[in-house]
């Protein structure tokens, strides 16, 4: 038995559950395609550089 209750602005409680759920999923999503992201980014290596010393 499910338990419906609307608030001021007419959402079901439920509906609201559903939808932190979703918002929570595509957060944890996102965070992970960024992560992937960056581990696949080719970033340039730094190359030693000769210096030289007029003393």
């Amino acid at each position: 038995m499910k338990v419906v209750r609307k608030n001021a602005k007419g959402e079901t409680r439920e509906l609201l559950l559903k939808e932190y759920f979703l918002n929570a999923y595509l957060i944890a999503l996102l965070k992970r395609v960024g992560e992937g992201a960056a581990k696949f980014s080719k970033t340039p290596e730094l190359q030693p550089v000769r210096v030289r010393s007029d003393r």
